[in-house]
């Protein structure tokens, strides 16, 4: 008797909790073993000048990548239903701390972009917070009104104050990296969830564009960035500096690469090769061919998430899927584009591999959101 009813429980057990997807699963935890492995490689050098202590980012890396596997298990097990019910308060939240940072937070080089956590040392970006608020808030917004008509207020305006007071804040944070994620994230939901490309071409990239010009007019920095990547006899030793000798890395790993802890270019010659250019680390030391396995992953990964998106039970969890996805192809994308000085150098970090510790958390918190909607996803 007692044997039955425990089966019985069981039974009820696995109904209400499927298991979350194996393979993406397997693809996370090698990229993020290969990311920590090389946080320490790349940071070593850097830490040991300026900390004594050669391991100082990889120890902290380790305790955040603790907790946000520890997220990660937290946020795989709630219910969608949750996640759709708290949007709107997730996003105003985000939205309200991207205010107190314009007038409470503090900068780390020219972005005013942190906000301290009260009794601890530690610090968080609210920007980072709000790439997962404007995924949720879109998701909601969208599958809310999808048996509505489509008239321009409703296509177009309501979405696109979500989009721009988000954009708008993170830009006077002067976080220009973060805002072109957020926009991209944003409009990659929108389209996604049948948003016309022609209204949000008109009316968003006149938006975008005005608000871009304004921006390079109002910041030097910035514009000073733009024309030393269109200037092609930019000073080598001060404006392109950190891109040049990234560069350097990845033309010097050759086919097979320097071998593991081998880069030369991570002592002194890259800036903080822990962080954004990280990637060049990575090809000095294992070549053209660590390169292509590196990318093949991230594309695996990516690829993965689109399946169960695209397989998702319901339009929010096909939404969310897509935009967490979607979140983490932009940003690889735009971080490998920018240390090949392919687009101008505005500090955008790789997934799971730039050191950083409320990044990673947040990025492991989306992907347990992703294994939450996996449960319920029709594939196979």
């Amino acid at each position: 008797m007692k044997t039955e009813l425990y089966n019985k429980n069981a039974e009820k057990i696995k109904k209400k909790l499927p298991p979350i997807d194996f393979k993406l699963l397997m693809l996370l935890s090698i990229i993020l073993t290969l990311g920590t492995l090389m946080i320490f490689s790349a940071s070593y050098p850097y830490a040991q000048s300026h900390y004594n202590d050669g391991a100082y980012y990889i120890k902290r890396q380790i305790i955040f990548l603790i907790i946000g596997l520890i997220v990660m298990l937290v946020t795989s097990r709630l219910p969608i239903n949750l996640y759709k019910k708290t949007s709107v308060g997730f996003y105003v939240t985000c939205f309200v701390l991207l205010v107190i940072v314009l007038f409470g937070g503090f900068s780390e080089g020219v972005a005013k972009r942190w906000l301290g956590i009260p009794g601890t040392p530690l610090s968080f970006q609210p920007s980072e917070l709000m790439k997962l608020g404007i995924i949720l808030i879109l998701s909601w917004y969208i599958s809310k009104n999808q048996d509505c008509k489509k008239t321009l207020l409703k296509e177009i305006v309501f979405p696109g104050i979500f989009l721009f007071g988000a954009c708008g804040l993170v830009l006077l944070e002067k976080h220009l990296s973060g805002t072109i994620i957020i926009a991209l994230i944003g409009l990659c939901v929108l389209f996604i969830g049948g948003t016309s490309i022609k209204k949000m071409s008109l009316v968003y990239g006149l938006t975008a564009l005005a608000g871009g010009v304004l921006f390079l007019l109002t910041n030097s920095y910035a514009m000073k960035l733009i024309e030393s990547f269109l200037n092609p006899n930019a000073d080598m030793l001060s404006d392109k500096w950190q891109t040049t000798q990234g560069l350097y890395a990845i033309g010097s790993g050759g086919l097979f690469g320097l071998g593991y802890t081998n880069s030369r270019q991570k002592y002194s010659y890259v800036s903080e090769p822990q962080n954004d250019f990280i990637f060049t680390i990575w090809c000095e030391e294992m070549g053209f061919i660590g390169a292509v396995i590196l990318i093949t992953l991230f594309l695996l990964l990516i690829r993965r998430g689109y399946k169960i998106a695209f397989n998702a039970s319901d339009t929010f969890s096909s939404l969310v899927a897509f935009g967490i996805t979607s979140q983490i192809a932009i940003q690889v994308l735009l971080n490998m584009a920018v240390v090949t000085d392919l687009i101008p150098n505005t500090g955008i970090s790789l997934p799971f591999f730039s050191y950083g510790g409320s990044s990673l958390v947040i990025l492991l918190a989306e992907m347990g959101i992703l294994f939450s909607i996996s449960r319920y996803s029709r594939q196979i």
